[in-house]
Order: C-alpha cells, then sequence, then structure tokens
C-alpha cells in the first residue's frame, strides 16, 4: 500500500463514523469540503517531510524472482532482449550512454539468459553481441521497443520510458523506490 493511501485510511480512521444527514444544505457541503482541502493540505505536507517525489507514478514496477515484469496489477510482455535492455536501464538509475553500452557486456548477458528461452551459450552471445555493436541498430529498436509496450500498458509513459537526449545517457526517469525487485 503507498505512503499516500496509509495517510487516507489515518484519516478516515480519524474522522470516525459520523452521519453525514444531520446537517442538510450548503452548510454541510461546506464542511465536507472544507474537511477534504484539510486532508489534501495534511497529505501534501506529510509528502513534503517524508521527502518523496513530486512526480509520483500511479503505479509500482515489481520484477518477480523470474524477471517477469509488472506495473501495477498488468504485465508487461516484450521480447526477451528488449525486456533485459528494460532490466539493464532498471538497475542503473543514472543511466547509460549507448556509445557505452559494451561496458554492461556482462549484465545484459546474464539477463537475457535468465529471460530467453534459449539454453545456447552461442545463441546468447551473439544476440547479446549485436545489441552491443554501435554499427547495428538493434539497441535503438529494442529501446523503442520497449517505449512502445510501455506506451500501450500505462497512461503516465515519461516516467517508464528509456529516454535521453543525443549524446547524453538514456534512463529511466521513475525514482527507483517505485521499483520492487522481488528476491
Amino acid at each position: 500500500m503507498t505512503d499516500l493511501g496509509l495517510l487516507a485510511i489515518y484519516f478516515l480512521s480519524r474522522k470516525g463514523l459520523e452521519e453525514p444527514f444531520n446537517d442538510y444544505g450548503i452548510r454541510w457541503e461546506e464542511r465536507e469540503t472544507e474537511e477534504l482541502i484539510s486532508f489534501v493540505r495534511a497529505a501534501s505536507e506529510e509528502v513534503r517531510r517524508r521527502g518523496l517525489s513530486p512526480a509520483i507514478p500511479s503505479q509500482y514496477v515489481r520484477i518477480t524472482q523470474t524477471l517477469r515484469v509488472f506495473i501495477g496489477k498488468k504485465e508487461l510482455k516484450i521480447r526477451p532482449m528488449a525486456k533485459s535492455v528494460l532490466l539493464l536501464f532498471l538497475r542503473h538509475p543514472e543511466g547509460i550512454q549507448l556509445k557505452c553500452i559494451a561496458d554492461y557486456e556482462k549484465e545484459l548477458r546474464g539477463l537475457y539468459r535468465r529471460v530467453s528461452r534459449s539454453s545456447s551459450p552461442a545463441e546468447i552471445t551473439t544476440r547479446v553481441s549485436r545489441i552491443l555493436d554501435l554499427f547495428n541498430n538493434d539497441l535503438n529498436v529494442n529501446i523503442a521497443r520497449v517505449n512502445h509496450a510501455l506506451a500501450t500498458l500505462v497512461d503516465d509513459t515519461g516516467l517508464y520510458q528509456i529516454t535521453g537526449r543525443a549524446g547524453k545517457p538514456k534512463r529511466i526517469q521513475l525514482d527507483r523506490k517505485w521499483v520492487i525487485w522481488e528476491s
């Protein structure tokens, strides 16, 4: 449950179970509006106090032990190499410069080995090598696949997609406290 959800439960439990029909008309509506405004102010203050990011995603990202990726309750179903690229970028919040992708070869190979259906080390090496080859467009194609799949799954894609300016590190903007890696 999110921090805001817990805060809402706390507020509602403090409010009590009084009947709203005691007061009819505008006075009752004004009181409810004032209570709601007060709750929103208290929740905003609690978010600031806890140092939470102002860009709160609508859903957590959950990665299971078998590296299945869920955003909220929906599973992100993409090809194994695209999933490996996504997981690599999720592991590196600082971002990755595409020209330095070869520095992540061992990590990418390990991720791909776990999510692919292939058990052949030669096939895994060949496919990962194509991603690492800067003269090949496979890395950009897989980033585009990830971003397209995310766009069809969530509304607020800006936080979840792999983005970055040319020549600068590409990264996923999502604050990593919203990513749950199951162990």
